[in-house]
């Protein structure tokens, strides 16, 4: 089911008008701090929200030039392609708006605490334990999260 515009360009207006109110001087700074963070969290998915919008105009341009008989062959060529490659891309962010759009858990912004130690079994136990901390280890640092070792 195809995502509906008016979604999508309501998170564009969105975006358009936290940056209008962030550029003016009259805010607190507790608004100021809830319309950055949600400034922020928009600004993640603008760019894909702005290709969305503009897919069925860029799709209609590229179909004239390939109905039109008056283009050559390779131009024609070179637009069906850049049509399938603009449609793939819609489909990558559609998917992406989708997940956006999904109401957020609280806890997705919460902290984690993950203790890890080795349990009975003597040295194997502390090497799996080892071997758990690393893996957990490289995976906050792809994600780029926030790791400490206490």
């Amino acid at each position: 089911m195809p995502l509906p515009l008016k979604k999508v360009l309501e998170i564009i207006n969105k975006h358009k008008e936290l940056e209008k109110d962030l550029s003016s001087t009259d805010l607190d700074s507790k608004s100021f701090a809830k319309k950055s963070k949600e400034y922020s969290n928009l600004s993640e998915i603008i760019e894909y929200a702005l290709e969305y919008s503009n897919f069925e105009t860029d799709k209609k341009e590229l179909e004239k030039i390939i109905l039109d008989n008056n283009n050559e062959e390779e131009i024609k060529e070179l637009a069906k392609s850049e049509l399938e490659t603009l449609s793939n891309k819609h489909q990558k962010n559609e998917t992406k708006l989708k997940i956006f759009l999904l109401p957020k858990d609280e806890a997705d912004t919460k902290n984690a605490i993950l203790e890890i130690r080795a349990g009975t079994g003597g040295l194997e136990a502390s090497l799996f334990a080892s071997d758990l901390f690393k893996m957990y280890e490289k995976v906050c640092h792809k994600k780029k999260l926030d790791f400490r070792n206490y």
